[in-house]
């Protein structure tokens, strides 16, 4: 007989039981709904696609890899860490201007203008200085620097003894200016330069004097071996003052000087025989004095140089300056590296007073193999005093040579050829060294005064990469070419194709042998 108990609506007893249901159903819910999923998870398992592996998904082009990527982890060095995070990395220089390339380590681009590098008061002289032995593409930088300031206004001046800026003139298009016996023109390196606003007229005339002067001194010294006399060296002030008739009040004064009119002047006496009275000096005894510098100089001028830099200058000798630029061609002047010295130094002078020009557009000189004119006292002398007149008259000068040893082998350790040198690179704003041999790291550090590491790289730089020091900052970057660019600078094409017609510039195949050259140069 069972017992049915009663329970009061509303009773405790009546409350346990129905809170003890309400727990029994939220668990019996929670139950069938982890059965639910499970069951579903069981479903996709066995009759859904089938799951991406460590190796990646299966299928046909499911991009499944052969073995799992495992990259070790990154252990460098704080100075490395810009070239890893890019919040630590190099800002760059801050001036705008054609882009060079690509900054090795901070992998961003590289732009680069002398002229804005000095506004904006990150180096203190326009100058640079780029080295780099043979190979290591130190003329391409020459070449792109001069080409790609062209779209900025910069013009571009050099001179070119080998025959190697060709293509460079007719992208540029430009006609280079061919300077030799024969040829029809003239230029004369005694020409002045143009007053400068902020100078005086005594100024002026004493800078024409003294730049004329150092010209001669350099040029006849080069001629004699050795140092002039002091005869010698009297006889050229008095010749030159005599032309020019500084002091003198007539129309004809200040009259530009040529080497014909000087060697004349040296063999009239009664032009300056007035000064040697002041001296008690014997008209006979200074002649017999200084007879060598007289033969000296009519070699000069009757000799290879004869004809090209003595005379008034030629019509089709002068710049315009609406053109990108200038290329003297002095490739049929080569008979000695004494000769091309003196063609390059005549040619320089001749330019620079074509450039002196107060409101002329920017402008760039390239004087490439520097160390030729280096090796003679005299003719550094006088690119010492060009290069101060750098900031006054608006140009940047680059300084180009291969090796630091050529500097360090012009003379002595001590001696004034090497100090000079020495302190036109200091005096550079910008110094750019490519690939360095071992022979020469000592003289880089001397000369750059690069630190151990700096140092060290060099000899292990690739072709095209370069160590950059502006003003206190280095870089190393890594100069890129464009297609044209790659055609331009390509010197070296009779060694790689001697027997193929085709391989000449100008054939039917040009573009895709342009095409192998950009694919293949290391740069």
């Amino acid at each position: 007989m069972t017992r049915r108990v009663l329970r009061r609506e509303g009773s405790l007893a009546d409350r346990i039981s129905q809170q003890a249901a309400t727990r029994d159903l939220t668990k019996a819910q929670a139950v069938l709904l982890h059965e639910q999923r499970a069951l579903a998870r069981q479903t996709d398992r066995l009759l859904g696609p089938v799951a991406a592996g460590a190796r990646g998904a299966y299928g046909k082009a499911a991009g499944r890899v052969f073995w799992q990527l495992q990259l070790p982890p990154l252990v460098t060095t704080s100075a490395q860490l810009c070239s890893v995070y890019p919040f630590v990395a190099d800002p760059g220089l801050p001036v705008d201007g054609p882009l060079i390339g690509l900054e090795v380590y901070s992998r961003s681009a590289f732009t680069f203008s002398l002229h804005e590098l000095y506004r904006a008061k990150v180096i203190t002289a326009p100058n640079m200085v780029v080295t780099g032995e043979i190979g290591s593409a130190k003329s391409s930088l020459l070449k792109t620097l001069a080409f790609r300031g062209i779209p900025f206004g910069t013009r571009f001046y050099g001179t070119d003894y080998k025959g190697e800026y060709e293509q460079l003139a007719a992208l540029a298009g430009i006609t280079p200016v061919r300077i030799g016996p024969g040829l029809g023109v003239i230029m004369n390196p005694l020409a002045g330069i143009r007053r400068h606003p902020q100078q005086t007229e005594e100024q002026w005339r004493q800078l024409q004097r003294s730049r004329r002067l150092l010209l001669l001194e350099g040029l006849l010294e080069i001629q004699l071996g050795g140092p002039l006399q002091e005869a010698e060296r009297s006889l050229l002030e008095y010749a030159v003052d005599a032309v020019t008739r500084e002091h003198d009040a007539s129309p004809a004064r200040m009259a530009t000087p040529t080497l014909s009119a000087v060697l004349a002047a040296t063999g009239n006496p009664a032009l300056w025989q007035h000064r040697l009275d002041q001296l008690a000096y014997p008209l006979d005894v200074f002649t017999a004095d200084s007879r060598r510098v007289r033969l000296a100089l009519e070699r000069l001028i009757s000799g290879a140089l004869g004809g090209v830099f003595d005379g008034p200058v030629s019509s089709n000798a002068r710049l315009d300056f609406s053109q990108p630029g200038a290329i003297l061609d002095l490739r049929t002047i080569r008979a000695s590296d004494q000769m091309t010295a003196m063609a390059m130094t005549c040619a320089q002078s001749w330019l620079e007073t074509e450039l002196s020009a107060p409101d002329a557009p920017p402008r760039v000189c390239f004087y490439d193999e520097f160390a030729l004119i280096a090796r003679h006292l005299p003719l550094i002398r006088r690119m010492r005093e060009q290069l101060k007149l750098a900031r006054a008259l608006g140009i940047a000068n680059v300084l180009a040579f291969h090796r630091f040893s050529d500097l360090a082998a012009s003379g002595s350790a001590d001696s004034e050829q090497v100090r000079i040198a020495r302190g036109l690179i200091e005096d550079s704003g910008v110094r750019v060294s490519y690939r360095q041999a071992t022979g020469s790291l000592e003289q880089a550090r001397e000369f750059l005064g690069s630190s151990d590491v700096e140092t060290d790289l060099l000899r292990y730089l690739r072709q095209g990469v370069g160590l950059w020091k502006i003003g206190t900052r280095s870089f190393v970057v890594k100069h890129q070419l464009s297609r044209a660019e790659t055609a331009m600078v390509h010197t070296d094409s009779r060694m790689e194709t001697p027997d193929d017609p085709a391989a000449q510039v100008g054939g039917a195949d040009y573009d895709a042998r342009v095409d192998a050259v950009t694919d293949s140069a290391a740069v």
